[in-house]
This record gives structure tokens, C-alpha cells and sequence, in this order.
């Protein structure tokens, strides 16, 4: 399940994966994403459950990173606009193919 040693690491987390997510509402009375409201909800009372159903559903929607330290992406993680990790890629590949010809030209 998601661990955040403190709001500061939680906040990083969420502007990796929340503030680009379609499930996340900006405004104050939009209901909270299902993933985050469970993780606050139930995180600290499973958190050393390891066979508890909660836990382990826990663990599916925010993974630790296979080191152990800090959390992975978020398992419902669906981008605004429809902007997948290859089209982030494929946009990377195309600025640096840019910057190469302007420099040689």
C-alpha cells in the first residue's frame, strides 16, 4: 500500500500522479479519488495486515517501488487528455530530434 512518511511526501506523490489523473476532482466539493480516500480511510489500521483483504487491495491500487522505498504509480492512474507514458516518450524523442537538427543546421 501507499506509505508517505509525511505530507510533504504524499504531496510529491500526488503531484506525480493525482494532479494528472482524470479521477481527481480540483474542486472542494468534488468527491475525493476511490484510491486516495481508501488509503486514508483504511492505510494506517492495515498497514501491518499482511493477509487482510483491505491490504492487499491496498497494495494492487499503490504499489511500493520494487526497492522498497517510496511508492510506485498508481494502479488507477488514467491521464488527462488521454496522454499515455508513450506519447510522454515519443514527445521526448521529438524535442531532442528538434534540438539536434536546429544545432546542425
Amino acid at each position: 500500500m501507499g506509505y508517505f512518511s509525511n505530507a510533504t511526501e504524499g504531496d510529491f506523490w500526488e503531484a506525480e500522479n493525482c494532479a494528472h489523473c482524470v479521477h481527481n476532482k480540483p474542486g472542494q466539493d468534488d468527491p475525493m479519488c476511490p484510491v486516495m480516500l481508501a488509503h486514508m480511510t483504511y492505510a494506517y489500521e492495515l498497514c501491518n495486515a499482511e493477509s487482510h483483504p483491505g491490504k492487499v487491495i491496498l497494495d494492487w491500487l499503490i504499489p511500493r517501488n520494487k526497492s522498497g522505498v517510496g511508492n510506485a504509480r498508481c494502479a488507477m492512474l488514467v491521464r488527462k487528455n488521454a496522454v499515455s507514458d508513450k506519447h510522454l516518450k515519443d514527445w521526448t524523442r521529438y524535442k531532442a530530434a528538434m534540438a539536434e537538427m536546429e544545432q546542425s543546421q
